[in-house]
């Protein structure tokens, strides 16, 4: 696919500013559904915005031509979310159960992909394609975003305070994708993966991961005790490695669009995209935050 031609001044300005103003409306509601302590009220917009991606990925493996069982996926993942909320918040006690309850999800997406395949009415042309973008869509949606539930209401496997771990995030993860937005459309001069995103640089990569580290350090000095064990020294590694954690799962979703030769994955949201775009980097530093709190904090 040729790389389409760099827009006008006027235009990459105006691009900003609708993905500037957009950003502002939706992680500012989403921070003060944080701020609230409402904690289901929270875990329903995670809930939300993972369903939504996920119906994302679907359509654009559909308008590939790719047939998909998009409903059995959504479904499989819309009960994950539902078991976050209730062995999370309602029932906390049986919260170690997770573990199995997703392996169920799992082997039960698995087969019933496999039970439609047999019993579709209609002769599939790439029938283990089919299969195979039916899983990576869990697996890539709400398996990888289950763990911002993870992190942030589990019980039992580390002491913190959950609207300061999401904020931690959310903030450290975003920032990272504003400051390499930002510099990067300044003064980017040098192509970082052209192959699969030519709009990004190495320029962009220096000032995100700046940002994150820069926000990470500010979060521990100002709320030392929002996460027990926290230091200056591993608030520093944490936005290392949460940048990092960013940008490949940036790299990953454009891996996805350029296949499907598409520039957003959605069209609802202004300068954005769709809620994959919104998401796409939460899905690989959520993840890493959460293994880096419970085996390099919990001790």
């Amino acid at each position: 696919m040729s790389t389409p031609p760099t827009p006008p001044p006027a235009d990459k300005k105006t691009a900003l500013r609708q993905r500037s103003l957009s950003t502002v409306a939706l992680w500012g509601a989403t921070l003060l559904m944080i701020l609230s302590g409402w904690r289901t009220g929270s875990m329903i917009l995670l809930g939300l915005f993972g369903i939504l991606a996920q119906w994302e990925f679907y359509l654009i493996q559909r308008d590939k031509g790719l047939r998909v069982f998009k409903k059995w996926g959504v479904f499989c993942g819309v009960i994950l979310y539902v078991g976050c909320w209730y062995l999370f918040l309602h029932a906390p006690a049986y919260a170690p159960w997770f573990e199995t309850f997703e392996q169920i999800i799992m082997v039960a997406l698995t087969i019933g992909v496999l039970i439609r395949l047999v019993l579709y009415s209609e002769p599939i042309q790439t029938p283990i394609v089919t299969v195979a973008v039916t899983l990576l869509g869990f697996f890539y949606v709400p398996f990888l975003f289950s763990f911002m539930a993870m992190l942030a209401f589990r019980p039992g496997n580390f002491s913190h305070e959950s609207n300061f771990v999401l904020l931690y995030l959310i903030a450290v993860t975003k920032f990272c994708d504003a400051g390499a937005y930002v510099v990067g459309s300044l003064c980017g001069r040098h192509k970082l993966i052209p192959r699969i995103s030519p709009g990004k640089t190495w320029e962009g990569f220096a000032g995100g991961l700046a940002a994150s580290v820069g926000v990470s350090l500010l979060f521990q000095h100002l709320h030392p005790q929002g996460l027990p064990g926290l230091t200056a020294r591993d608030a520093f590694f944490l936005g290392i490695l949460l940048s990092l954690a960013s940008v490949v799962g940036d790299l990953a979703e454009s891996v996805v669009k350029r296949d499907a030769q598409i520039k957003d994955s959605g069209r609802f949201i202004p300068g954005i995209g769709g809620a994959l775009d919104l998401i796409d980097s939460l899905l690989f530093t959520a993840p890493v935050c959460y293994f880096y709190v419970r085996f390099a904090l919990a001790g």
